[in-house]
């Protein structure tokens, strides 16, 4: 190689040298960057010539080069925040958002809601996720931006009413059976639930059990499902009764306490017809389940053994309108809201990507990052699914930039600098020499 060929091999040195650097600064400024991913200089050397000689092929080299800046996709560490709406991966993936630049990706979950209910990070992109199937609370599969309702929850008039109990085996027979007029005298137990008519204001269901019979192998027992008369437009059966009845029917015991029969049929449920006053809705028809009845049904069973008469347990579905009070975001991603009047709903899922190739991804500023060519098509899902990561509210994922490594790095490439500048400066006396051979 000549004399200038050294120079240019100091000046390509100086040139990738001067780019490592420039690449190690921008990972120490970006230290405390939320999300940030790091980046190193690959170098290639620059063949300068092939000269053939009687032992075969001999190159030179011109210098190096950068081959490429690479990013390193290294799990970064969590802060906690107070924020729900900070979120981090744990894992795999990208954050999928829509804003100006089109379709964006990060790792940076710096979250909020806009005035709009939109949630999305400090430059306005809107995060993507999916919506809720009412049927079922789960993803309804359709991609999107993620928004708060904010108007208030509809209330949910009640449909199915589940009652666990034991009813003793040893009660007194009242073969009158039930009396609406005399209820406490005419009932062996009773049990009050609070429903909801269509307008979502409560009522008390009270369901009074009578003992009526005991017939080897069987016993009987009656329900019957009562409102008071302010909260019914049913008239009651005898003017002044305390309570009107909406429905009844009868439980069937066989000898060892074990429920066989509801209203006549093997199984746990039967229906309530409620006519409430108010203006609510006439006729409301709710399912009454007793639990398992012959091996089937869902729930704890009703019993009649020797113990006290006492409620197991009970649910109903029904609620009150509400309003929006709070939102948390689980590890699947799901953004629950939870309401004032105590209902729990979920409202959406968060949505994350993953690309055959992270490193054809390009960078365009604020945490965010483009698909290329390069990178491949994303591959959109819920979390936890596949190879991708789960959600972690409340925290954020630290910069991976590792300070001793790239204070490491910057004295390494200074020394390699100044290494190169001495190439240049002595290949430039060498020059001056040949200079004054001519003088």
């Amino acid at each position: 190689m000549s004399l200038s060929g050294a120079l240019f091999a100091g000046v390509g040195g100086l040139d990738a040298l001067s780019t490592a650097i420039s690449v190690v600064g921008d990972n120490i400024a970006n230290v405390n960057t939320t999300g940030f991913k790091s980046r190193r200089t690959e170098f290639t050397d620059v063949l300068g010539q092939s000269l053939a000689t009687a032992g075969g092929i001999s190159q030179t080299g011109a210098g190096s080069a950068v081959g490429r800046v690479s990013t390193i996709y290294s799990q970064g560490t969590f802060e906690t925040t107070s924020r729900p709406t900070d979120l981090a991966i744990d894992g795999r993936g990208f954050f999928v958002l829509e804003g100006s630049l089109g379709r964006t990706y990060t790792r940076a979950g710096l979250f909020n809601f806009d005035r709009d209910g939109y949630l999305v990070n400090p430059s306005g992109a809107r995060v993507q996720g999916y919506g809720i199937d009412p049927l079922t609370g789960q993803s309804n599969g359709v991609l999107g931006d993620l928004q708060l309702n904010n108007a208030p929850l509809p209330p949910n008039p009640t449909a199915n009413v589940g009652m666990s109990l034991n009813l003793n085996s040893s009660s007194t027979e009242i073969p009158g059976g039930f009396d609406p007029s005399s209820p406490s005298t005419s009932s062996s137990f009773q049990t009050s639930v609070q429903v909801f008519d269509s307008l979502g204001v409560p009522h008390n269901m009270t369901v009074y059990f009578t003992k009526i019979s005991t017939t080897p192998p069987d016993h009987n027992w009656t329900w019957t499902a009562t409102l008071d008369p302010a909260d019914t437009t049913t008239p009651p059966a005898t003017a002044g009764d305390p309570v009107v009845v909406q429905s009844s029917g009868t439980l069937t015991f066989d000898d060892t306490g074990v429920l066989t029969l509801v209203d006549g049929a093997a199984t746990g449920q039967t229906s309530v017809t409620l006519q409430f006053a108010g203006g609510a809705a006439p006729g409301q028809v709710a399912t009454l389940d007793f639990g398992v009845v012959a091996g089937v049904g869902t729930g704890a069973p009703t019993t009649s053994n020797g113990g006290a008469s006492a409620v197991a347990s009970f649910t109903q579905d029904g609620y009150a309108a509400g309003t929006l009070r709070n939102v948390q975001i689980d590890e699947l991603g799901f953004l629950t809201g939870q309401f004032s009047n105590g209902e729990v709903q979920a409202l959406g899922q968060v949505a994350l990507s993953i690309f055959p190739n992270v490193d054809g991804l390009q960078t365009v500023g604020n945490n965010t990052l483009i698909e290329s060519r390069a990178s491949g098509q994303p591959i959109i899902g819920e979390p936890r699914t596949g190879s991708l990561g789960s959600i972690r509210a409340s925290a954020l994922e630290q910069s991976n930039v590792d300070l001793a490594n790239e204070f490491v790095r910057l004295i390494v490439n200074q020394r390699a600098f100044q290494a190169n500048t001495r190439t240049i400066s002595t290949t430039n006396d060498l020059l001056g020499s040949l200079v004054q051979l001519g003088q």
